[in-house]
């Protein structure tokens, strides 16, 4: 296939202990400061430092993040005669929606690659169907002129936010999440990642 767009979706096992001590930092920093506006609409946005912190649970997301990223880069770098080393830098920012919160559709530049990480999604209500789930829009013009009924070339890609996702993709992919309804928060922390190849 041609012009495809590389995502990488990967669930981290034994994640509870971690997405327990994330939700209580995070609700913590909330109660704190009245955040950031950026693509977030009725939700919290903290400030772009999230992975500076101290704690535990912030340096092992960081590393979570920056190892799926590394593997990323090795897969689509193209080869040389001499082997190729790449510095990674990221930030990150924790998200709180509760009920009517959404993030308008944005995405993120100067960077390579960013993504999410779910700590907790709430309790979501039944309907609607894409409830509180992120979208990632095709950046194919005219995708949508395919006829066919339910085929592999569809361009729309929702996905569930289930505790303990990476999300993985370009940071130029424009993506949103879609209006949340329910009760308790749904937690995610956005990231950030720089890549910068070193000279041979």
């Amino acid at each position: 296939m041609a012009f495809g767009t590389p995502v990488v979706a990967y669930r981290w096992p034994e994640s509870e202990e971690l997405n327990q001590e994330l939700r209580k930092r995070i609700l913590e920093a909330e109660a704190q400061s009245a955040g950031v506006l950026r693509s977030n609409v009725r939700g919290w946005h903290s400030t772009t430092d999230f992975f500076d912190s101290k704690v535990d649970c912030a340096r092992v997301l960081k590393k979570r993040v920056e190892s799926l990223a590394i593997e990323l880069t090795r897969m689509v770098a193209a080869p040389t005669p001499h082997a190729r080393t790449f510095q990674f830098k990221s930030s990150a920012w924790a998200n709180v929606l509760r009920n009517g919160g959404y993030n308008s559709v944005h995405n993120h530049p100067n960077s390579v690659w960013s993504g999410v990480y779910y700590v907790d999604r709430g309790d979501p209500d039944p309907t609607p169907s894409e409830n509180g789930k992120i979208e990632l829009l095709d950046p194919r013009n005219g995708v949508n002129m395919v006829f066919i009924e339910k085929n592999v070339l569809d361009g729309r890609y929702v996905i569930e936010p289930v505790p303990g996702l990476t999300l993985l993709f370009p940071s130029w992919l424009k993506h949103m999440v879609h209006p949340y309804y329910g009760k308790g928060e749904r937690i995610s922390v956005a990231f950030n990642v720089s890549v910068e190849e070193r000279s041979p």
